[in-house]
């Protein structure tokens, strides 16, 4: 039997990382459980697997349940593929396959997912199996508030107001001509 190993990252953490490895006759929805187990996501929102190309461009969609419609259903049978049916060795043939996994719509959880190796399985142990955990999927509060407050914009407010009425005051000095002409407008 044999084993695929995963390297997951993200944009969200930089340090964010993740090594798991998941048997090929596995469901996507196996690798999906594991994901949210590992990311300790809500498991309660909708989520997709997208076969990408070297380039990361999405390709294929598997999603976690049918969002198919009926008067399209002959035409998405071909190209949409449900977790839960979808076994990895019948889906994946590109030993270096890259993946995208959105997570909740509305946050927009994305992991980028390769496949590093395809090896022998261990079958004493059980699978997916978390080989490596490095940091969460959100960056830690400290982290993130070290960015906004490099980020943070301080302004003293009479500092706008100020600016505010000199310009209007250099406005109020402009002929008609000079205020609706832009190239003149700077004075």
């Amino acid at each position: 039997m044999h084993a695929y190993k995963f390297r997951i990252t993200s944009d969200e953490n930089d340090e964010f990382l993740r090594e798991i490895d998941v048997l090929a006759n596995q469901t996507f929805e196996d690798f999906h459980k594991c994901l949210v187990r590992t990311c300790k996501l809500a498991g309660n929102e909708l989520a997709s697997f997208y076969l990408c190309d070297n380039q990361w461009r999405k390709r294929r969609e598997i999603t976690l349940v049918d969002m198919s419609m009926d008067d399209d259903e002959e035409k998405s049978a071909e190209s949409n593929i449900i977790m839960k049916d979808g076994k990895l060795n019948q889906v994946i043939n590109d030993p270096h396959q890259k993946l995208i996994y959105v997570y909740d719509y509305l946050s927009m959880y994305t992991l980028y997912i390769e496949l590093m190796k395809i090896g022998t399985a261990d079958l004493t142990m059980h699978f997916p199996l978390i080989s490596k955990e490095i940091s969460d999927i959100i960056a830690p509060p400290s982290k993130i508030n070290k960015i906004l407050e490099e980020e943070e914009v301080v302004f003293d407010e009479d500092e706008l107001v100020g600016s505010a009425e000199e310009k209007e005051e250099d406005d109020e000095n402009l002929t008609e001509e000079q205020f609706y002409n832009d190239d003149s407008a700077e004075v």
